[in-house]
């Protein structure tokens, strides 16, 4: 399945933590999340991915291939080669894929660039609800005793 959504040009995105629990295969045109984030001028604050594209520039033809295939729009043709657009760039690796010269490739940013990623469901939902300020430090204590001993009990 990963190799026809591949084929096809599809964003792979596990969830967000680290135990993730489901995977979508998305195009920036049809799913509701990356069509949002590909208006923000900066996808790549937005999204949390702990890699970014480059381009080795003496290995690419400027083909353009690449371009086709970023979801972002992050990357652009110019002087003969391709050019990514760092603020754009989600880390998905379709350019990596599909570059006939093998001059795209993903790097790990360095880890205090690198996003935090969350448990498991429970920590990353409580972590959203206090970041839009929809719990404060009590609920989210009493939320979280309550799950904990919620765990417990399915023992």
């Amino acid at each position: 399945m990963l190799k026809t959504a591949e084929r096809a040009g599809l964003v792979i995105q596990p969830g967000n933590t680290q135990d993730a629990r489901f995977l979508c295969c998305c195009c920036g045109d049809c799913c509701g999340v990356l069509r949002s984030v590909k208006l923000h001028p900066r996808p790549a604050e937005i999204l949390s991915s702990a890699f970014q594209a480059v381009c080795d520039q003496a290995v690419c033809s400027g083909c353009g291939d690449c371009l086709g295939r970023c979801q972002m729009e992050a990357i652009d043709v110019d002087a003969g080669y391709a050019v990514i657009d760092l603020n754009r760039c989600i880390g998905c690796g379709l350019c990596v894929t599909t570059c006939p010269t093998e001059a795209m490739s993903l790097f790990r940013k360095p880890a205090k660039e690198a996003p935090y990623v969350p448990k498991d469901s429970i920590e990353l939902y409580l972590r959203l609800a206090r970041a839009r300020g929809l719990l404060g430090p009590t609920e989210l204590a009493r939320l979280a005793m309550k799950s904990g001993l919620d765990r417990l009990k399915a023992m």
